[in-house]
């Protein structure tokens, strides 16, 4: 995998499917709060979830970091 080009950082993105989207509407109760007794019961797709959801946050970390330093003023 290469991430020291734009495509490679691309590549290396996980997709946008984030379960942990998803596994949070699953344990939302009716009045907006969090069942935490399911959550607990859950724990390990809480986890999983999780742990996708930093890696995602980290590879388009790394991805915005690349183009905010790419796109900087540069001087003359």
């Amino acid at each position: 995998m290469d991430t020291r080009t734009f495509a490679g950082l691309l590549a290396a993105t996980p997709p946008t499917a984030l379960r942990i989207i998803e596994l949070t509407a699953e344990l939302t109760r009716h009045d907006g709060s969090l069942d935490l007794d399911a959550a607990a019961a859950r724990q390990k797709d809480v986890d999983a979830a999780s742990a996708q959801a930093q890696d995602y946050a980290s590879t388009t970390g790394r991805l915005k970091e690349a183009l905010r330093w790419h796109l900087r003023p540069r001087r003359s």
